[in-house]
């Protein structure tokens, strides 16, 4: 009998001890005159991850916050890290987990590089669309 429990348990620890595979799609960033949001979809097709941080072209760090609703009244709190479950998504979105950048964003040109950092993954680069708050495009 205890064969057959570690046979069993064999699969779900395999995937806990598989490597993280992500990419990263759908990139935005809503700039405001002295704020900035970033939005993105993070797949990974491995093991669990951690975001860490977010950095604009390499030199701005983008704070990352998570959004919740208690009692009707919508609260927004610095965390340290983002889960990116094993074989699943992150969605970073306004109405929940995303990247805050305080003071403006520079557009020019109108899609701006963003490097997302993983705690067991390597960088991923990508090219972020630059829109207006309410995700209108931005006039360069």
């Amino acid at each position: 009998m205890r064969h057959l429990l570690l046979i069993a348990a064999f699969p779900a620890l395999a995937a806990c001890q598989a490597e993280p595979a992500i990419t990263v799609t759908d990139a935005t960033i809503a700039a405001g005159p002295r704020s900035a949001a970033v939005y993105a979809t993070i797949i990974n097709e491995g093991g669990a991850d951690r975001l860490v941080g977010i950095e604009v072209d390499g030199r701005a760090p983008i704070a990352l916050h998570q959004t919740s609703n208690a009692g009707g009244v919508m609260r927004m709190r610095g965390v340290d890290t983002l889960d990116v479950p094993a074989n699943g998504r992150l969605k970073l979105e306004s109405s929940g987990a995303h990247g805050m950048a305080m003071g403006r964003i520079q557009t020019d040109p109108p899609a701006v590089p963003l490097t997302f950092r993983f705690a067991n993954s390597p960088p991923v680069s990508v090219r972020a669309a630059v829109t207006g708050p309410g995700g209108t495009a931005q006039q360069p």
